[in-house]
């Protein structure tokens, strides 16, 4: 018999309209409900604040908006002009505890007080305005507000940091992508009150001055070089690069246009009677590939504006690297009121240099990277490794380097970086582990880490390293030597079971930079190994695993168990105390 449920249709139908009426009159719920205003407490309605007392916070306290439908309720908390009604040109905005939930806040005095300044408001004036509480829960906001004055400090706020921005920029408008400013700062660290910049400006668009890259930050516009807090925006006649230059102390600023940054001197093309000009790379640096000549050993050059000579940079005295690709530069014109002295940059060993000149935040600094340059083998008896018996277990020599008193501090440096910082024990400085030293380059020993202070040695202090190793060096200032030692590694084979010592194979290992030794050599299964350097060291372990690390006056390595030839590699600690290991069979 069949079961017809064609008699239940009707009565499904009915309840999905009902259903359907339910939702509807949900939803309408949803548009219909309330809330109210939060109730501002009483109490903070007169402010002055103490620059003495920085931290002091003040309490701002209300009760709770609340909805007709329990929706969670978020709260802002803003300080109005009176009767601004776009909560968007807020002075100060702060989100309450609790991701915006909590029914209070507390600003400290220097937050309120960078608020109005940052606004303009004169220091020491009372101003009258608004603390207001925006109240939002999904969709909709109700606002409360409340009279207060608050009387800033009595000091001008100064600022340490400075900033460019604006459509007329590199970057564009917006108060987050403007531009740091470089604050002129004198050699005792005295922080002069000047920024500047070099960098591009469009034309037909317009640029401000900061002191934060952040909205919510003052300010600074005006005309004809005239600084003003919250003035009109800036303008340049036309789209150029620009030397920037704003001094806070005297509410100016100076737009010095700039055709070109060139390179001058005997170092490079013309002389000093030549211009080698950079080209301009974007956020205030300067870049081009310039030739380097060596007519002479003290050839020199320096950087030139426009052409002009009044606009020279040269290098900090003290500063860069012993070789001279590096270092920081100052404008003539400016290092007496600086407290800096300056000298023309020295000129590299000839060859072709990507030369960079960074006149950003960052700068003013330069750095040339070798591009196609032929060194010449140093001239000098100071040779670390020169040897007869190179390949011996442990290879040591010396050579003098001149009469000097022991300075505190001692480095031995390369190309403006500290290769090895020696430890002091009187007049002698010991490296406390051995350090890889190469022969392509050339070193110097400096009582700075940067090779920037004094030089000890013979022929400008050049120190050359016969191979490549991991040496340990002892400098002693007592008898004015260089002491130097390396180790070579052998791989020690035999036939320990049937008493084979006496007929061991010793392979040579070839050392590779840096830390490596490696051969290929014959083994065969069964046998004894040891990686030694008779006898300081002897590398080995009683795991038989292809892999891993030995240690130094380990066991006998017995992990070959197959005859035949086998690549071993080890890399050493800096101070031989173990070595990992690998033996691949070929």
């Amino acid at each position: 018999m069949k079961t017809r449920h064609f008699k239940y249709i009707p009565f499904l139908l009915v309840c999905l309209l009902l259903g359907a009426c339910e939702m509807d009159n949900n939803m309408q719920a949803i548009g219909n409900w309330t809330m109210t205003e939060p109730q501002l407490k009483p109490g903070v309605d007169q402010i002055e604040l103490d620059e003495s007392q920085p931290d002091a916070s003040f309490t701002f306290e209300w009760e709770p908006a609340v909805t007709s439908n329990r929706f969670i309720v978020n709260y802002r908390f803003l300080l109005m002009e009176v009767g601004e009604e776009d909560l968007s040109k807020a002075l100060m905005e702060v989100v309450p505890g609790n991701s915006g939930r909590a029914l209070s806040v507390s600003p400290k005095a220097s937050d309120i007080n960078y608020a109005l300044w940052a606004a303009c408001y004169p220091s020491g004036e009372t101003v009258g305005l608004e603390w207001v509480v925006v109240a939002k829960a999904i969709e909709r906001e109700v606002v409360a507000r409340r009279a207060i004055s608050i009387t800033p400090y009595a000091t001008e706020h100064q600022p340490q940091t400075l900033f460019i921005s604006g459509s007329a920029t590199e970057n564009g408008a917006g108060a987050a992508q403007a531009l740091a400013m470089k604050q002129m700062v004198k050699a005792d660290g005295t922080n002069t009150g000047i920024f500047e910049l070099y960098t591009s400006l469009k034309e037909n668009a317009t640029f401000h001055f900061r002191d934060k890259a952040a909205v919510g930050s003052r300010q600074f516009g005006g005309d004809t070089g005239s600084l003003v807090a919250c003035g009109e925006e800036i303008s340049v006649p036309e789209a150029g690069i620009y030397r920037v230059r704003v001094d806070l102390n005297a509410n100016s600023y100076e737009l010095t246009a700039i055709d070109r940054w060139s390179l001058v001197g005997d170092a490079v093309e013309g002389g000093w009677g030549g211009d080698v000009p950079l080209e301009y790379a974007g956020r205030g640096k300067w870049q081009a590939d310039i030739a380097f000549f060596k007519p002479y050993e003290t050839a020199g050059y320096i950087f030139r504006a426009n052409g002009d000579w009044g606009l020279l940079l040269k290098k900090v005295v003290g500063t860069g690297s012993s070789n001279g690709l590096e270092g920081q530069l100052v404008m003539e014109s400016e290092a007496s009121a600086l407290g800096l002295e300056f000298e023309d940059l020295p000129g590299p060993a000839a060859g072709t240099y990507t030369v960079t000149l960074d006149l950003s935040a960052t700068g003013p600094s330069f750095f040339l990277e070798p591009k196609d340059v032929t060194t010449p083998p140093v001239q000098t008896d100071a040779v670390i490794g020169k040897t007869a018996n190179p390949n011996a277990d442990a290879v040591s020599g010396n050579f003098s380097f001149g009469e000097y008193e022991a300075p505190e501090q001692l480095f031995l440096v390369a190309d403006g970086q500290a290769v090895v910082s020696f430890a002091k024990d009187g007049s002698v400085f010991h490296s406390e582990v051995f350090k890889a030293l190469e022969a392509s380059r050339t070193y110097v020993l400096s009582d700075q880490a940067d090779g920037s202070g004094n030089i000890y040695g013979h022929s400008e202090g050049l120190i050359a390293v016969e191979t490549d190793q991991a040496y340990q060096l002892s400098v002693d200032f007592g008898s004015g030597t260089l002491f130097w030692k390396y180790y070579n590694l052998k791989v020690f084979h035999w036939d320990d079971p049937n008493g084979g010592w006496d007929s061991r194979d010793e392979v040579l290992m070839t050392y590779v930079h840096p830390y490596q030794f490696e051969v290929t050599a014959a083994l065969k299964a069964g046998f004894d190994i040891k990686i030694n350097s008779p006898w300081d060291v002897e590398f080995g372990t009683d795991d038989t695993a292809l892999t891993g690390t030995m240690v130094n006056k380990g066991p006998n390595f017995k992990g070959i168990t197959q005859s035949g030839n086998y690549l071993i590699k080890v890399t050493v600690a800096e101070d031989f105390s173990e070595c990992t290991y690998e033996f691949v069979k070929q």
